[in-house]
């Protein structure tokens, strides 16, 4: 877990003070600091469906950019496997390969040659799941996935 901003940490150490009016002194000057930096952005504050919200959208990018947003960690148990999602764009690319653009507005390209039985269409449910070493496969209705890796 990253370590908590000092702004946050601040206003956690207001509990310590004893005397009630200074307590709430403390907290009411640490909250308005808490308050400044996260109208400055400085500070983000969410909760856990904005976080999982966050890691759905970043899924499939090669960079471990959800690690670089202090999104994930070692917490595997949140860590995104797989996501289910229909299709809003095809585009035929070189060498019969296929450009597919999902609901959440991840655009994935083809790697490998293989091919779908039947040609992917636009508003069919798909799969995108997270394969071994950084690789991703697509699944078009139910169909066995084909190597992809994510471009937009």
């Amino acid at each position: 877990m990253p370590e908590q901003p000092e702004a946050f940490r601040q206003l956690l150490e207001c509990r310590s003070l004893t005397d009630a009016a200074q307590r709430l002194v403390c907290y009411d000057a640490k909250a308005a600091t808490l308050d400044a930096a996260t109208q400055s952005r400085e500070i983000v504050i969410t909760d856990r469906a904005h976080m999982q919200e966050a890691r759905r959208g970043l899924f499939g990018f090669a960079a471990p950019l959800g690690r670089m947003f202090g999104i994930g960690g070692d917490d595997d148990a949140n860590e995104i496997k797989q996501i289910d999602t229909t299709v809003t764009e095809v585009r035929a690319i070189a060498d019969g390969r296929w450009r597919i653009t999902f609901a959440e507005g991840g655009t994935w390209e083809q790697t490998d040659t293989k091919n779908f039985p039947m040609s992917p269409k636009v508003g069919r449910k798909a799969r995108i799941s997270r394969g071994v070493l950084g690789s991703y496969f697509v699944s078009v209705d139910g169909m066995p996935g084909i190597k992809f890796r994510r471009v937009e």
